[in-house]
């Protein structure tokens, strides 16, 4: 126990895999609100220099609690990477939101999503699907699959042998499978985000990202022009790992300060 929480392991179970999971619960009886948190492809619930735990930490001594989890086939969490797809991360976090809203503890009404990288996808497909997310914060997330569908259309164009086949896992998300691909390249945020227009909104992007570039925050800046409850932040000095230690800092206190606000 630290002076501001109670940290728990937590293991779900999703067709039968079990998804590991660390629960920040604040020292407050309750109800409180929470945050989920969903990792970039192929990330932990630890996340890079451990800012996931560090989010963990602060939000808890604000009286929110947070579930980090891995998703099946990543991490610590059961299953294989071959058999990822962005159906089977919905499906994750629908079964930790079922979790959370079944906690005696948790206010099912205030519950957030936190997504970095392709978590960022999934958790706006999430809020679509679920229905009742009160507030978002993505990181660095993906707007559009235009540019990995144009290199696997070149792939495709030489069809499917073994070694076009061994040249997915040079995309930068480390593609497992088609599948997974063919799901990726139907994606339509602009018309997701039109969904979740009632719903607050944090966007934090790092200028200097080579694998999530700059544009991808453009476009999730121009789909939600007009909406009120949004907040854009650029860091001028991060990557996609969000390297610049006090960018880091400052991503984790605006973010912090964004569910305090949003979900009070």
């Amino acid at each position: 126990m630290t002076s501001c929480e109670i940290r728990e392991a937590i293991t779900l179970k999703n067709n039968g895999e079990k998804i590991f999971a660390i629960l920040h619960r604040p020292l407050s009886k309750g109800p409180v609100p929470a945050v989920i948190v969903c990792p970039g492809f192929g990330g932990n619930k630890c996340g890079k220099f451990r800012l996931f735990v560090t989010l963990g930490q602060a939000l808890a001594k604000e009286g929110i609690a947070v579930l980090r989890f891995d998703y099946r086939g990543a991490g610590d969490s059961e299953g294989e990477f071959k058999d990822i797809t962005l159906e089977g991360k919905i499906s994750d976090t629908m079964t930790c939101l079922s979790f959370l809203e079944n906690d005696p503890q948790i206010d099912p009404n205030r519950i957030g999503l936190l997504g970095r990288s392709l978590g960022g996808v999934i958790s706006l497909l999430t809020a679509e699907r679920h229905g009742n997310i009160k507030s978002l914060a993505l990181w660095a997330p993906v707007f559009n699959s235009d540019p990995w569908r144009d290199l696997w259309t070149a792939f495709k164009s030489k069809g499917l042998t073994p070694e076009t086949q061994g040249a997915l896992h040079k995309f930068p998300f480390g593609v497992p499978s088609v599948p997974f691909l063919t799901q990726f390249f139907q994606l339509d945020i602009p018309r997701t985000l039109e969904n979740l227009k009632n719903i607050p909104l944090l966007h934090i992007h790092g200028e200097k990202d080579q694998l999530v570039t700059i544009e991808h925050a453009e476009g999730f800046k121009h789909s939600r022009e007009g909406v009120d409850h949004s907040r854009f932040i650029r860091l001028p000095n991060c990557d996609h790992d969000f390297s610049d230690r006090e960018e880091q800092q400052l991503a984790i206190q605006e973010s912090v300060k964004w569910y305090v606000n949003t979900l009070r």
